[in-house]
């Protein structure tokens, strides 16, 4: 999948993807079973070689009613460390051929450049991809 940006475009933003975020499919089951409703929330994430872990604005963990399945530290940049939620989530990659994750690990941890991105995908979803990056030309692919 190739993702068409501008080199300036790169600069300025960085390579995103549009994502679905959701609580797993099991507990979206689970859930409605027994009356409850969980949202899939559209996101715009940022693709982060330098994020070991995805990361997501809290509001996203809240707004999606994620599990959460313990504590992570998070080193961020500027070296201030944290302790922070840790979710199991659904995300999924609409409008590609990139195979969804049922159960992904993210950290609902603030981040910064908010106005821009609500998730930032670290190397633990990288890791599944192959990842061109063409600053010169712009383009970006992807295969899962």
């Amino acid at each position: 999948m190739k993702l068409p940006f501008t080199p300036t475009t790169l600069l300025q933003q960085g390579p995103h993807i549009a994502i679905l975020v959701s609580a797993t499919r099991l507990e979206v089951e689970e859930g409605r079973a027994v009356g409850l409703e969980f949202p899939e929330l559209p996101v715009r994430a940022l693709i982060d070689t330098g994020a070991s872990l995805t990361i997501i604005n809290p509001q996203i963990a809240t707004t999606c009613k994620l599990k959460q399945t313990g504590h992570q530290k998070i080193n961020a940049v500027g070296g201030e460390a944290g302790e922070y939620p840790e979710h199991a989530a659904a995300i999924s990659f609409p409008g590609t051929d990139l195979p969804s994750l049922d159960t992904a690990r993210v950290v609902a941890c603030p981040i910064i450049r908010q106005p821009f991105f609500s998730c930032l995908i670290g190397r633990d979803i990288l890791r599944k991809w192959l990842f061109l990056y063409d600053g010169r030309s712009g383009d970006i692919e992807i295969r899962g």
